[in-house]
């Protein structure tokens, strides 16, 4: 019996200490993990009060379904990258999809690797 009421004193003890928080992170998702730095490096010329060709990066999300200012194409058309005039400049194939002017970025082009991460996630429908 004595056992018992230790074992059930040192059980009540044990149970009222705090255990730190051991929460687990909250995942990034692919677009946050792959697309948005990317894509932050962009607001340098297409954000702020005067984003240049009046393409303003600062919120991605805001591109979806807007028209370009350059051809009559979206900017980005959820669900399908070959009808986004946004992953045509950053591929290099704005000329063949009718559009105007040189690959994006101009200092720093995206690998074929990037390229097709930006395809993905614009295919999958443009997911936060």
């Amino acid at each position: 019996m004595r056992y018992t009421l230790a074992a059930l004193v040192l059980l009540c003890a044990c149970s009222s200490i705090d255990a730190p928080d051991v929460s687990p992170a909250v995942a990034e998702t692919p677009y946050q993990r792959d697309l948005a730095p990317k894509l932050s490096a962009c607001v340098g010329c297409h954000g702020g009060d005067a984003p240049k060709a009046g393409l303003d990066l600062t919120d991605i999300r805001s591109s979806v379904g807007v028209p370009s200012g350059q051809m009559d194409m979206a900017l980005i058309e959820s669900g399908n990258h070959l009808q986004s005039y946004l992953w045509h400049k950053v591929a290099g194939t704005q000329s063949i999809a009718g559009g105007l002017g040189q690959r994006m970025p101009l200092d720093h082009q995206w690998s074929a690797e990037e390229v097709e991460t930006l395809a993905r996630w614009i295919d999958l429908g443009a997911p936060d």
